[in-house]
């Protein structure tokens, strides 16, 4: 995403607010824009990022990522399509069950044969490692204690094999 068109608009809106000025006040003008032109690029990057973050919020099965190319941001829309495995239906989880609805970030240290075999696993679903941890953990958070899903009112439980 070229963030240049916007920076010139700001540009131009104070070229415009200084036209009846001296020279000496649209010279200062123009050095401050480019002073501030850093902070001005850093403040897009964060709406960008922010807005990424609640588009991915409402959207189901997606994940928006952006990064930086140099000093652009660049926005990724990936699609993740439920994982397909031989586990019972699950109850479905609310869009917003990280509870403020907002995205938060962590640091997890796995031993290099795990992150391995998580990449490994991942990789053969069509995601990200990240957007797989974060199915693989909504799924063991919706189950009980045990690992079986919680039973409602007036349902059984039944375990064992035939």
């Amino acid at each position: 995403m070229d963030l240049t068109p916007y920076l010139d608009g700001i540009a131009a809106d104070l070229d415009r607010a200084t036209a009846l000025a001296d020279d000496r006040t649209r010279d200062v003008a123009h050095r401050l824009v480019s002073a501030l032109e850093p902070g001005l690029r850093l403040a897009l990057v964060r709406a960008v990022s922010d807005t990424a973050a609640a588009v991915a919020r409402e959207l189901d099965e997606a994940v928006v990522t952006v990064t930086m190319a140099g000093t652009e941001p660049v926005v990724t829309v990936t699609r993740t399509p439920p994982p397909t495995s031989h586990e019972p239906d699950r109850p479905a989880l609310p869009a917003d069950d990280d509870g403020d609805g907002g995205a938060a970030r962590i640091t997890l240290r796995l031993p290099d044969q795990l992150k391995t075999r998580a990449e490994e696993l991942a990789s053969s679903s069509g995601q990200s490692l990240n957007t797989w941890l974060v199915h693989t953990v909504r799924r063991a958070t919706a189950q009980g204690r045990d690992g079986i899903p919680p039973t409602t009112p007036g349902s059984r439980r039944v375990s064992g094999w035939a």
